[in-house]
């Protein structure tokens, strides 16, 4: 594509050369997979977001004790 593209400072493609791109992408079933992946991913990272700011609340919790 940047072969196609036109211009110095502001660089610019012709719809007519969109058109002879051609995108590869996954099949339905495969991008549903992987959205899946993330979502399970997302969901792993959160929970572990919430496990560590309880861990940095107790923390604090003892280290108040530790100096009362």
């Amino acid at each position: 594509m940047s072969k196609r593209a036109q211009g110095k400072s502001v660089v610019h493609l012709h719809n007519s050369d969109l058109k002879q791109v051609n995108l590869l992408y996954p099949k339905l079933e495969e991008q549903q997979k992987i959205g899946s992946f993330f979502k399970q991913l997302d969901e792993t990272i959160a929970l572990h977001q919430r496990k560590l700011d309880l861990l940095k609340e107790q923390k604090k919790g003892f280290l108040q004790k530790m100096f009362v």
